[in-house]
């Protein structure tokens, strides 16, 4: 009956007091350090679900003899940024933001050249990809829309390569656009969209944010002669807003969206734009 109890009692069974009475062996954690790795909080049903998993660890393990790190792998999603921040919390967190300072486009390149040469050798139907393939000017061009995010190139790799009865060739066009798609169960982006359509369908005001949405992608390329509207304070402007109505706005979106603390915006997918002015793939969330 254990998985039918609270968070605070499967910890407490399942691990600190197992380990407790393995402290109390002999075993030394300090030259044996622990980490307990939490992949994918922002997936867990329910925010307040996400944010109690939080407090529990921190509650189990705060003031514990034993030396155990815990990584939490997430989206900066609002609810739990809010609950990072907590003065329960806080003193026992350090935040990594994974950011371009490490270049992640070095590991990306790395990933879909590894990838494509995978798919050349396993791939059913790899006598039939030309040679050489992909050229390096295409990886390079799929590295950089990637815009330093993992996920737009680990979709690309499984679309192309992922089904044995599709030519890989044929299908790294269609991602080129050289090619359209067979049909409407022929999407290439059919992850990335799900990604989108799950982190737009939380937010609260969606027709508030597609305002802000349109004027960053479809109203500020047309301002080529004039100041972009870029930041929090100019969308409130724009918008004829109260001063912060853009940021609450968008404090939703963290995941996608980065409001910095000068409230400069920046959109943190490329893939974002072309996904909201398609409206196969963004349906309810089409930007017209």
């Amino acid at each position: 009956m254990i998985f039918h109890r609270s968070i605070d009692v499967q910890l407490a069974k399942l691990i600190t007091e197992p380990l407790h009475r393995l402290c109390s062996t002999g075993f030394d954690f300090k030259e044996f350090p622990f980490v307990i790795i939490i992949d994918g909080l922002d997936e867990c049903q329910g925010f307040d679900i996400q944010s109690g998993l939080v407090k529990s660890l921190v509650a189990a393990f705060r003031d514990s003899p034993l030396c155990i790190r815990i990584l939490i792998a997430s989206r900066p999603e609002v609810h739990l940024q809010s609950t990072f921040i907590t003065s329960s919390i806080k003193p026992h967190l350090s935040r990594l933001a994974l950011s371009s300072e490490y270049f992640p486009q070095t590991d990306i390149f790395r990933f879909l050249k590894e990838s494509f040469d995978k798919i050349r050798r396993e791939h059913p139907l790899a006598s039939y990809i030309p040679s050489p393939w992909p050229s390096v000017g295409v990886l390079r061009e799929i590295t950089q829309k990637s815009s330093v995010q993992f996920i737009f190139a680990s979709t690309t790799v499984k679309y192309i390569g992922g089904d044995p009865h599709q030519l890989p060739h044929r299908r790294l066009d269609v991602i080129r656009r050289l090619q359209p798609p067979k049909g409407e169960k022929d999407m290439p982006y059919a992850e990335l969209n799900s990604l989108y359509h799950h982190v737009l369908s939380n937010v609260d005001n969606i027709e508030a944010v597609k305002l802000v949405l349109g004027t960053l992608i479809i109203v500020n390329p047309e301002f080529f002669y004039e100041e972009i509207i870029n930041s929090t304070h100019k969308m409130d402007n724009w918008l004829s807003w109260q001063p912060g109505e853009a940021e609450a706005c968008l404090s939703q979106l963290a995941s996608v969206i980065e409001c910095g603390a000068d409230g400069k915006i920046s959109i943190l997918h490329a893939s974002l734009s072309e996904f909201l002015l398609d409206h196969p793939r963004s349906q309810q969330f089409y930007l017209c």
